[in-house]
């Protein structure tokens, strides 16, 4: 579970520590000015996963040359997260089942309005979702050995999305508050290295006195 938490920067990150910075400061002023709910994030990890999770393997295959599972990896990527939506859909319309009562609806009834919604109200957060973790696919595609991977479906950073959407589920259904959101957050999308940078630049600042 650690190294699902913790992530390594990118060079791109490393480089570019506070972009990555600013851009965790923006997904958190957005999050508290529009009140998002833990429903409302779930969905929105869940929207961002399905799109970097494909842009993901279409570099994968890309910098390996694999035309062979061009088309395998990414229906598996879809079947799973189709699959994924039906368990938030379910889980969600029970808990409001068990609060409101009335008919239980079907399942998926509620997932398009709740996708469209996240398309709709939420592309930012896919924006800066990507703007934390695209560089390290796209933009040092050419400096990252892809054969060491051992052929991954999907990278840390997206397991760390599908974990922390499983997280947010448990907190849906007890109604917590938004500062248990902005753990969740700053776990996710605090880009830790800016401390490490900050951290070896006061120092040799002191060693240099």
């Amino acid at each position: 579970m650690t190294n699902l938490v913790h992530r390594e920067p990118s060079p791109w990150q490393e480089r570019n520590p506070w972009l990555t910075l600013l851009s965790f400061l923006i997904t958190v002023g957005l999050a508290t000015f529009e009140h998002w709910s833990a429903e409302d994030l779930a969905w929105s990890f869940w929207l961002a996963g399905l799109v970097l999770g494909l842009v993901y393997l279409g570099v994968y295959q890309v910098a390996q040359g694999d035309r062979e599972t061009l088309l395998a990896y990414p229906f598996f990527w879809l079947f799973f997260y189709f699959l994924f939506a039906g368990f938030l859909d379910l889980t969600f319309s029970w808990t409001a089942w068990m609060v409101e009562g009335g008919d239980m609806p079907g399942l998926f009834a509620g997932a398009p309005v709740a996708i469209a919604r996240a398309v709709r109200e939420r592309w930012w957060f896919l924006i800066t979702s990507g703007f934390t973790l695209l560089p390290t696919y796209v933009l040092d595609a050419r400096t990252v050995n892809f054969t060491d991977w051992g052929k991954p479906m999907i990278g840390k950073d997206l397991l760390r999305m599908v974990a922390l959407v499983f997280l947010l589920v448990p907190m849906a259904m007890f109604e917590v508050g938004i500062f248990a959101l902005y753990a969740v957050l700053l776990v996710y999308f605090f880009p830790w290295s800016v401390l490490r940078y900050a951290t070896g630049r006061l120092w040799r600042f002191i060693r240099r006195q």
